[in-house]
């Protein structure tokens, strides 16, 4: 066992675990309670999204571009990002997103007859709101970099606090692993051993969880885990413009059924295929192929030039699956890891129950230096330390 022990080094990790905590702990209560509520967003969701749900015919789908159509009459002049396909009870799914001003509303569509089911504006939304929360603090970017950095704080708050709980020898450590509480142990004592023990236990967890984090806030963190992992490619996504110029000529009449159907054919067991509209006609059409639902590592990217159909084929780590090195998949199984999503419902469980833990220890942790706050102003009044030391012959005579 390493010798943390010593007080130097204690004594600074308790400093830095104190003013770090202090100023961060209402980001990191805000942040872990609503990612352990974002973490059962799908299972919850299930509970009363029948509205997601056909009959299933014996007929096909309709096609992108007619679903482009109808988009265009519920929302006119907006832009429609893409159409999501599932198996033969599914609804379809087309997302309209703009990011200035924010538009982001859904609308579930038939996908044999057409006929629009429901529009939902994701803005008022529970679970967006509570992911806006999550991201955003419910501030925009402004609140975004306070969680970013927050987030960064929080993994120095975490190496310190296991350096302050780190045991001199095997004796101590059984103590700080399990309570051992009585009648007459005291509510200060339980809260110290709720601060230390749970947060031990969920610090493995907090770590990745924390890391996983910055990996989508900062692009340079991206880098530098991608590149520590062996890997070269480009780690921030980047849709491809097209190869072609304005003048070559385009071989069908509505490129994005064709591309679809490609899909279709090389893809008859996917769970999902996304298909994107380009936002300009200078971008290329990207098809989203997911091969398990619940999780967004195992798919393919793939960008197609809009007027010639030819595939482009690009050095970034979202491409074809089977391509994708050691490096690449640390980067892609990244948000599977950390919602918990990559190891089923027990991940998310897991997950779950680490990020309850992580909020409580900023409220915790706030009660242990209020508790010691108090002490040291009531030691500085006129007979603090002796009323204190009388209190304390009182409750061991009793």
């Amino acid at each position: 066992m390493f010798n943390l022990g010593k007080r130097p080094i204690k004594k600074i990790a308790g400093k830095i675990h104190l003013w770090l905590g202090l100023p961060t702990g209402l980001v990191v209560f805000i942040v872990a309670i609503t990612g352990s509520i974002y973490c059962f967003q799908e299972e919850i969701s299930a509970l009363y999204d029948d509205y997601k749900y056909v009959e299933a015919q014996e007929q096909a789908f309709i096609p992108p571009s007619r679903v482009h159509d109808i988009a265009g009459e519920i929302h006119p002049g907006k832009h429609v990002h893409s159409v999501i396909y599932g198996d033969k009870t599914e609804a379809l799914e087309v997302v309209f997103y703009e990011a200035e001003p924010e538009f982001y509303q859904l609308a579930y569509i038939n996908p044999y007859s057409g006929d629009v089911i429901k529009v939902m504006d994701m803005h008022n939304e529970f679970f967006h709101i509570i992911l806006d929360g999550h991201i955003y603090l419910w501030m925009g970017e402004i609140g975004k970099k306070i969680v970013s950095y927050s987030t960064l704080i929080f993994l120095v708050i975490l190496i310190s606090g296991l350096i302050l709980w780190w045991p001199r020898n095997k004796k101590i450590a059984r103590k700080k692993t399990r309570f051992s509480w009585s009648d007459r142990t005291r509510w200060k004592r339980k809260n110290y051993d709720l601060h230390n023990i749970l947060g031990f236990y969920a610090s493995a967890v907090a770590v990745i969880v924390a890391i996983t984090g910055l990996v989508m806030a900062f692009n340079w963190f991206a880098e530098g885990v991608h590149t520590m992992a062996g890997g070269e490619k480009q780690v921030e996504f980047v849709l491809p413009e097209n190869e072609s110029t304005k003048g070559d000529a385009i071989k069908a009449e509505q490129p994005i059924d064709v591309v679809w159907q490609q899909m279709n054919r090389e893809y008859p067991n996917a769970e999902i295929i996304e298909m994107h509209y380009p936002p300009t006609e200078d971008y290329t059409i990207y098809a989203y192929v997911n091969f398990s639902k619940g999780t967004y590592y195992n798919s393919d990217f793939r960008y197609f030039d809009r007027r010639t159909l030819e595939e482009i084929k690009t050095e970034q780590v979202y491409s074809k699956l089977e391509k994708a090195s050691f490096a690449d998949m640390v980067l892609r199984m990244n948000y599977d890891i950390h919602v918990g999503a990559i190891g089923g419902i027990v991940g998310k469980i897991i997950v779950f129950l680490s990020s309850l833990i992580v909020g409580s220890l900023p409220i915790t942790g706030f009660m242990i230096w209020w508790g010691r706050h108090k002490k040291v102003t009531q030691q500085k009044r006129p007979g603090g330390k002796q009323k204190q030391k009388e209190e304390r012959e009182l409750v061991s005579a009793v």
